[in-house]
């Protein structure tokens, strides 16, 4: 009789034993989904942030969202996280934080804006060959972003490097056809580089866009057009 009731509160034990855990496996799960599901709402609420120009709130839900590990097979996702948290970083005058941003979401995607958004940073820490390398890289991601052209156009066009500077010079115009400063490095790089013609007609254009401009005057006497 003994053995029966000792065998019976041992069954009762090993079968409350048993059931805890199981009950706990099921909390846990449930926190972890809840977990993913918070996890999944991050980005947009960091982007919301980011267009608030409220760049330490976007900060931290950028690094919350990166470090939740959700975002972990999702290359993209995890690309645009590190992309939008670098623009933050620059909102806060931070280059070299935004600098580390920008390389890590080189690995995941290729868009131009990371190499646009670093080279920026590169002028404005007077790194030139850098940010030079870098307007390079985003033309190679969209050769079609007339901003992409303008940058590396009116760069080499500081340099002197007037040949190098017009076929981007060219390119960002025929997007922007009344920009002045456009105006100004095309028509004369194209001089500089023998094309009195193209010269001629881009200073007219540019006296036409801006009146009176001295270097669209004195570059119509030394053409001659």
């Amino acid at each position: 009789m003994k053995k029966r009731l000792l065998a019976a509160v041992l069954a009762a034990v090993l079968v409350g034993t048993i059931a805890q855990p199981l009950v706990a496996s099921a909390d846990m799960t449930d926190r972890r989904d809840r977990q993913m599901r918070e996890a999944r709402e991050l980005p947009s609420k960091a982007l919301d942030a980011l267009n608030a120009q409220d760049a330490d709130r976007a900060i931290a839900l950028y690094t919350k969202a990166i470090e939740s590990g959700v975002f972990r097979s999702e290359p993209e996702t995890l690309g645009q996280l590190y992309l939008e948290r670098a623009t933050a970083h620059r909102l806060k005058n931070d280059c070299t934080s935004a600098i580390a941003d920008f390389t890590k979401a080189a690995e995941y995607i290729g868009k131009g804006d990371i190499f646009f958004g670093r080279a920026a940073c590169y002028l404005e820490m007077n790194q030139e060959d850098k940010a030079l390398a870098d307007f390079g890289r985003a033309i190679e991601a969209d050769p079609e972003a007339p901003a992409y052209r303008k940058s590396r156009c009116i760069m080499l066009f500081n340099k002197m490097d007037y040949a190098g500077a017009l076929p981007d010079c060219e390119k960002a115009l025929a997007a922007a056809p009344k920009d002045k400063n456009l105006l100004l490095a095309t028509s004369q790089a194209a001089e500089q580089t023998g094309n009195r013609a193209r010269a001629g007609e881009l200073y007219r254009r540019l006296q036409a866009e801006d009146p009176g401009n001295p270097v669209a005057t004195e570059g119509l006497k030394r053409v001659g057009i």
